[in-house]
């Protein structure tokens, strides 16, 4: 099953299936391929989802915006363009702490070769990069740390140990950093997990206030069009958030099955 007014705010390809190693995943139809957008669309963009989001940002944030709409009259509009709903979901998934807790994985070494966690995630609401992955190798004398998600990176430290303990090394891009207590020039790990974006939705309604009156225009229309002038009379007037930033981001959805539609 699928839901349009979602394939349209996430506006990526589809492929027909789910794919279970990103949390918050729905069905986009195979069918869907990505529209192109302009300026303007892609501003709105970048202020939801971030300057590069990956999957997980996009299925995250789709949640809290198309959940925010579902609370307001304004759903209609959603029904309207695919009665099909199928996020129900989204709240239990991505409300899990497991779903955001790292996991390290030891493929070489011994349980004697330990790998300890620390620091705290950072936000990745500007960068729209939710997922990491890192490879943790020792060679006996230096420790190499391989970041293998976007953006990528590849550093290397002495491995030093204290009372066994080495000092602390940064996961790039993360917040994390983690100590080893090893000799073992064999031991490895991989540490892997998303990150939990953090923005409000009035946070996030604030960054698109700071969209000019030239990209309104291009988003509500200069003429009085439905259903383009309720969206915009919500946007500007409505005394409710959820019909606020319900009201803009229907525009937005809206405008992008206009360009799929030629």
């Amino acid at each position: 099953m699928y839901n349009h007014a979602r394939t349209l705010l996430l506006n990526v390809d589809g492929e027909g299936r789910l794919h279970r190693a990103y949390p918050g995943e729905e069905l986009i139809p195979s069918s869907y391929r990505s529209v192109s957008l302009p300026r303007y669309l892609e501003l709105i963009r970048l202020r939801l989802f971030g300057a590069d989001p990956d999957r997980t940002m996009l299925n995250y944030r789709a949640a809290q915006l198309l959940t925010l709409i579902s609370a307001t009259e304004l759903q209609q509009y959603v029904l309207d363009l695919d009665p099909r709903l199928t996020y129900s979901s989204f709240p239990r998934e991505l409300a899990q702490p497991d779903t955001f807790s790292p996991e390290i994985r030891r493929y070489s070494g011994t349980d004697a070769d330990i790998l300890t966690l620390t620091g705290s995630a950072i936000t990745p609401d500007t960068s729209g990069r939710c997922g990491y992955r890192y490879q943790i190798t020792n060679d006996g004398s230096q420790v190499r740390i391989q970041r293998l998600a976007s953006p990528s990176a590849d550093t290397a430290a002495a491995l030093a140990l204290t009372d066994g303990l080495s000092p602390a090394y940064s996961l790039p891009y993360s917040g994390y950093r983690f100590h080893l207590n090893t000799t073992n020039p064999q031991a490895a790990w991989m540490i892997s997990g998303f990150l939990r974006p953090q923005a409000s939705l009035a946070s996030l309604a604030d960054n698109l206030q700071s969209l000019g009156e030239e990209q309104l225009l291009q988003l509500f229309g200069v003429d009085s069009v439905e259903p383009y002038t309720t969206f915009r009379r919500c946007w500007e007037q409505h005394p409710e958030f959820a019909y606020r930033l319900g009201g803009f981001l229907l525009a937005a959805i809206y405008r992008t099955e206009e360009l799929r539609n030629g």
